[in-house]
């Protein structure tokens, strides 16, 4: 004599949630051997088990539904190892996202811990390697809305997803640097990260930079840009590029305003 479970008994020895067992009596992906049309109960004979059994397999595997209805429906190993090896493609493809991920996060966990055990307010010298970047020839004042004209260099360059905070900088190109003039900006860039996707469109060359951190954000940052000329000149350095100035701690990463950092960083050659 056949034993039958109900719904919720296969539920229970199997693990699978009864609304994805209604699912897949709905699509004909396993159907209950009998059904009690006055009480419309389902119930499952053990010679369900095998099919629920690998249903379940394959779904582990990420399968998805409809591609299982078909294996069922054709019932053939060139399928299954068809289904199979599209499947390994996909997951070769979310580990390579995972492991880009993961890189990022690294860079940002490198990044936030080295911002805050910074040396503040002094100025250093500095070797930088060279910076793959994404540049937006875009004037900004520091009292602006700055998230506005960041929106549109993510959107403009196809770098709209999958950027973490901390990678925008503004620029002072070398003219006003020398001028003095640090109450406007006449750039923003993005810096690449490994892990992020997009082309760059400039780089940021390599070599020596004066480079001061200080507590603060852009709104306070154009004080600090006197003391590096100055610098510059006491110690004989040429300034050869236009003045970096990145938040590596602001409001998206902490709303106490006394653990903000700022860092300007300017390339110098000796004179």
């Amino acid at each position: 004599m056949k034993q039958f479970f109900t719904i919720g008994q296969l539920s229970k020895l199997f693990n699978v949630k009864i609304s994805a067992l209604r699912y897949y009596d709905e699509i004909g992906l396993l159907k209950p051997a009998k059904i009690n049309h006055q009480t419309n109960y389902r119930y499952y004979s053990t010679e369900k088990f095998e099919r629920l059994n690998v249903i379940n397999y394959l779904r582990a595997l990420d399968l998805p539904v409809e591609s299982i209805k078909h294996f069922f429906e054709a019932r053939d190993i060139d399928k299954l190892e068809e289904m199979l090896k599209d499947q390994k493609v996909q997951v070769q493809q979310q580990i390579l996202t995972l492991k880009n991920i993961e890189r990022r996060i690294d860079t940002r966990i490198s990044q936030v811990d080295n911002a805050v055990n910074s040396v503040i307010d002094e100025i250093e010298i500095v070797d930088v390697p060279e910076m793959a970047v994404i540049y937006l020839d875009e004037d900004y004042r520091p009292n602006d809305d700055i998230e506005f004209p960041i929106a549109t260099l993510r959107q403009k360059f196809g770098v709209d997803k999958n950027i973490f905070l901390g990678k925008i900088a503004l620029t002072i190109n070398q003219a006003n640097l020398l001028a003095r003039r640090f109450d406007s900006y006449n750039g923003l860039l993005l810096i690449m990260e490994p892990g992020d996707e997009g082309d760059a469109t400039t780089t940021l060359k390599a070599g020596k930079y004066i480079r001061l951190r200080f507590r603060g954000t852009h709104d306070t940052a154009a004080h600090q840009y006197p003391l590096m000329i100055n610098y510059c000149q006491k110690h004989n350095f040429k300034i050869t590029g236009p003045a970096i100035e990145t938040a590596l701690i602001d409001y998206g990463i902490s709303d106490d305003v006394e653990k903000y950092i700022t860092e300007i960083r300017i390339p110098i050659e000796n004179a």
